[in-house]
């Protein structure tokens, strides 16, 4: 979508200005297709935006090693032969393990579910998952949301006649694994139209392909969009082409008969499944999930997922939940440990880099997040458990941190991860010059590119545009998500109805009221991590502001929730 540049005011340009548009009198509709055409969706593809279809997904056959890896599986079906569905220990893996689990026991196959131990075994395909495989009498490992670099990992498994097939979306090292079947849309060789889909999505692929062979109605395989719709929500894959479509129904999936695992979870965070959004999602239903894998073992999610029964669904939602707990007690903990550490490394003005004793694994990378919001930069958390320097980095917009990382991998044992988020272990005695060469190299990068993260919006409103009506109708461009942004708009001459005021630990984010002209009530705005500006609107008579328009239910109700990207006082 094309966006408006927000140019700080300092900037400001006629060109820019002559540019917005100005909706004055508009009507709610006039938003929309102005939105639509932001978007660039015509007059014809406007019914298939606001009602995608499935029948607009691609065939499963097209995807390399599809035919392959269901031609296996039905020999395993027909010998009688066990599987091992072992995936990943965060949302996407164990919905994906979820997914293969239940539609292959569904369909008389004998499947064992594994997911690693975060700390026992690491990442990825293990050599005790290759071992337990055996053990069990796998003669199959479908490694989900993981498998494209562990190459070691399946020549193990070959050599003990376990065929390995991996759906992982990746992206592929320099040497491909000896694996039975891949199926990755990011195979060099793979031709498969959509290349954004999520662990959980090509296992989505893979129970359509095997659909078709069992001889089930093609609506069998949607019995499992529930969870991929958690997978791509969570994972942040963009909400473009088929995620779009399956986060849609996925969505309307959970909000007409939710399975128990997951309507226990709503119930735990009092969420509404009618109005379950991606943000919801994000905040309140991955982290509880992703407690099991960083506080104990990732299967107890699993178990959740597949659970039939809403009491015993209850009683491990509920589990879920204290694990939960206990991680944000965890996780709060270490990060006052790690802002008050920063305070001592002044040495280092472009990076937040932090190592502690026995900090735990599962929440460093929270905390590399908490960071960032503290002070903005590319933050990495490392936590020394008896010498073993383990670490989680989290980027900001424009900045390929696992570029960067690798560009100084001689101070590492391993490394991985993509451009936003990467996990690295430190070799012994190599994290004080691991962090000086860090912050050299995203010095060097941030004097090539801006300093400043832009601002953007679509369109130029009055307040008193924001109706009622116009709310509902921005529900119907949902879901959002990365590619598929929320609307931004812009404000000019806004009047604060109460004095600002700071909310959340430490005064970090900012609520401010809003009048609106004509209307009985004020539209309440908070702006996350802009608490240290409140200073700027003590004596401010009127705003310019730039706000993000969602929705959000609240005690059954559906209303606004605006959220302040910027403002400024002074016109220029």
């Amino acid at each position: 979508m094309t966006r408006q540049p927000h140019i700080p005011p300092a900037d400001w340009s006629p060109r820019t200005a002559r540019d917005l548009l100005q909706l004055g009198n508009d009507s709610t509709n006039g938003v929309v297709a102005r939105l639509l055409e932001l978007r660039g969706i015509s007059d014809n593809l406007t019914s298939s935006f606001f009602h995608p279809s499935l029948e607009e997904l691609h065939d499963p056959s097209e995807m390399r090693h599809m035919d392959r890896a269901v031609d296996r599986i039905m020999t395993a079906q027909r010998n009688g032969e066990c599987i091992m569905a072992y995936g990943d220990y965060d949302v996407d893996g164990a919905t994906s393990v979820s997914l293969i689990h239940d539609f292959l026991r569904n369909n008389g196959f004998e499947v064992l579910p594994y997911i690693p131990d975060r700390y026992s075994e690491g990442y990825g395909l293990s050599s005790q998952g290759v071992q337990r495989a055996a053990e069990s009498g796998c003669s199959i490992i479908i490694t989900l949301d993981c498998g494209i670099r562990a190459t070691e990992r399946v020549a193990e498994a070959n050599a003990l006649g376990i065929d390995v097939i991996i759906c992982d979306h990746h992206l592929p090292g320099e040497t491909l694994p000896e694996a039975f079947a891949i199926l990755n849309p990011k195979h060099p060789e793979c031709q498969y139209p959509f290349k954004e889909l999520s662990g959980c999505g090509v296992a989505f692929k893979l129970t359509q392909g095997l659909t078709e062979r069992i001889g089930l109605s093609p609506m069998s395989a949607y019995d499992g969009l529930d969870l991929v719709a958690l997978s791509i929500a969570s994972d942040l894959v963009e909400v473009t082409g088929e995620n779009r479509i399956l986060l849609h129904h996925g969505l309307k999936a959970i909000s007409k008969n939710a399975r128990p695992g997951i309507r226990a979870l709503l119930q735990v965070v009092h969420c509404s499944p009618e109005y379950l959004t991606v943000r919801d999602i994000i905040s309140r239903i991955s982290p509880r999930i992703n407690a099991a894998g960083r506080m104990s073992l990732a299967t107890e999610a699993v178990e959740l997922l597949t659970e039939k029964s809403d009491e015993r669904a209850n009683e491990l939602a509920g589990n879920l939940d204290r694990l939960n707990q206990v991680r944000r007690s965890y996780d709060e903990q270490i990060t006052r440990d790690a802002i008050a550490q920063l305070s001592d490394r002044e040495e280092f003005k472009h990076v937040n880099i932090v190592w502690g004793k026995g900090w735990h694994r599962g929440v460093i990378g929270i905390v590399a997040t908490r960071l960032i919001e503290h002070r903005y930069r590319p933050s990495i958390v490392i936590s020394d458990d008896n010498g073993v320097m383990v670490g989680s980095a989290r980027s900001t917009p424009g900045l390929d941190i696992h570029e960067i990382i690798k560009g100084c991998s001689e101070y590492l044992e391993q490394f991985g991860g993509h451009a936003m988020a990467a996990g690295i272990t430190v070799k012994t005695d190599q994290a004080h010059a691991f962090a000086k060469a860090l912050d050299e190299a995203v010095g060097e990068k941030l004097a090539t590119i801006s300093k400043r993260e832009p601002r953007y919006f679509d369109l130029e409103i009055r307040l008193q545009d924001c109706t009622p009506e116009l709310l509902r109708k921005l529900r119907t461009f949902e879901p959002y998500g990365p590619g598929a942004p929320a609307p931004v708009f812009l404000s000019r001459d806004v009047k604060l109805a109460v004095p600002p005021k700071t909310v959340g630990k430490e005064g970090r984010h900012l609520r401010i009221s809003m009048k609106v002209p004509g209307a009985p009530q004020n539209l309440t705005a908070v702006g996350f991590g802009l608490g240290h500006r409140i200073d700027a609107l003590v004596s401010t008579a009127s705003l310019d502001v730039v706000f993000k328009v969602e929705t959000e239910c609240y005690r059954g109700v559906l209303q606004p929730r605006i959220t302040l990207l910027d403002f400024w006082s002074e016109r220029h």
